[in-house]
């Protein structure tokens, strides 16, 4: 049985907890595996954040910041794709090669799109609600957002819009990633089979995507320092969501 053309398997959403526990101690074992490598792919992912931050600041685009912040969030399953490689020679005690690198660049380039699509949806949201000013600084920015009652319902409004966004490129991205890793299959086809097993275990799925986000508002409130550690876990735990939701672990595989 391969990942691929296998259906998601029968989950106990009753013990979501449970589950998304054991996702999380078994990508800490990965990580405690894998140090070295874990450490760099933390330590790029928080400079890569750090340059994005500081190129927009230098180049007078902080309206651009909270949008690219959050737009992190979307390409994020991209950026994890080495880690889900990692885990997979893990748990398969052998060398593995991803297996269809050119349908992940295909996501990447849909995704990249996402993110520019959410930063201008952004960018009318503020005109909106401010009118066709000129958009000022970062601090300013909070301050507008937080102590108006025109910021409030911009939040509001932005936090579902955003969610939105946020929801669906989670939904065709969080195992078609994996799959592309370890199946040879079309792009369309991993997003797809992504899509539907978010719908069909939507209980477990929504309950992982907020661990997901709360651990990396998390490591962004640190000032990207915790994401050296959050990223990689984050990265190999959803390798074994993905082997859970399809059944599609090594040891599985072998002994059925």
């Amino acid at each position: 049985m391969t990942p691929a053309s296998s259906a998601p398997a029968a989950l106990d959403h009753q013990h979501a907890s449970t589950l998304i526990a054991s996702w999380l101690s078994r990508g800490w074992q990965d990580y405690r595996r894998r140090p070295v490598i874990s450490v760099l792919y933390g330590v790029g992912f928080s400079l890569l954040s750090w340059i994005i931050v500081i190129a927009l600041s230098l180049s007078d685009l902080h309206w651009a910041l909270l949008p690219s912040l959050s737009g992190a969030m979307l390409v994020g399953p991209l950026i994890a794709v080495g880690l889900y490689q990692i885990s997979h020679q893990i748990n398969s005690n052998s060398a593995v090669k991803i297996e269809a690198p050119g349908q992940i660049l295909l996501i990447g380039v849909i995704l990249m799109v996402l993110v520019l699509i959410w930063i201008r949806a952004a960018t009318i949201l503020f005109a909106l609600f401010y009118g066709l000013k000129p958009f000022p600084g970062f601090i300013d920015l909070l301050q507008t957002l937080f102590q108006t009652s025109s910021g409030f319902w911009l939040i509001i409004v932005g936090s579902l819009v955003g969610g939105l966004f946020a929801a669906f490129s989670f939904a065709i991205t969080v195992f078609s990633m994996p799959m592309l890793v370890s199946e040879p299959v079309d792009a369309f086809t991993a997003m797809g089979r992504s899509f539907s097993a978010s719908v069909r275990h939507f209980g477990l799925i929504w309950q992982w995507a907020a661990i997901l986000t709360g651990l990396a508002f998390f490591g962004f409130l640190s000032g990207m320092i915790l994401m050296v550690i959050i990223f990689p876990l984050l990265g190999y735990a959803s390798w074994h969501a993905y082997c859970d939701v399809f059944d599609s672990s090594p040891i599985k595989k072998t002994s059925t």
